[in-house]
């Protein structure tokens, strides 16, 4: 029986990936999150195999590997050296919003640790959300670290 894995999109835009195995091409389509609802398919073993092999989609967050059998756990593991940017770069929403609506030198602490173009526009489309509910520092502080001026960037 084939292993199956499941696998997700935190990320609010969407993702494709075309895999090609024994029954000719199969295409799986991510719609992004919307809200705090995000988006999953269920991979063949091969289909991940294939991602983690000949892709970064895992290691850029841009695909999360959901943790719910031992073989999901297993493949996360085998990330190796890549195993912190990974963690580094796979928020939900619900992580993102806590982290910009708490201190803020944790905030601060844990937004450095984003590594992934992608991913930091994710947190700043959230930012705009609530950038009401921010304070000033927090949003200059975001605007600094995205390098863009803050009017330019909540304008």
């Amino acid at each position: 029986m084939e292993k199956i894995i499941k696998v997700a999109r935190y990320r609010n835009t969407p993702y494709v990936f075309n895999f090609i195995g024994n029954g000719g091409t199969k295409r799986y389509e991510w719609s992004g999150s919307k809200g705090n609802k995000f988006d999953t398919k269920q991979l063949p073993e091969e289909a991940v195999d294939w991602l983690m092999m000949n892709s970064e989609c895992f290691r850029k967050g841009e695909l999360v590997i959901i943790e719910d059998s031992e073989e999901s756990k297993e493949i996360i593991e085998n990330l190796g050296g890549d195993l912190d940017e990974y963690k580094s770069n796979i928020h939900t929403k619900e992580e993102i919003l806590k982290i910009l609506q708490g201190n803020y030198m944790k905030m601060q602490k844990e937004l450095f640790e984003i590594t992934v173009a992608s991913e930091k526009k994710f947190v700043i489309d959230i930012a705009k959300e609530i950038g009401d509910d921010l304070s000033g520092g927090k949003l200059k502080f975001l605007a600094e670290w995205m390098d863009i001026p803050q009017d330019v960037l909540f304008g």
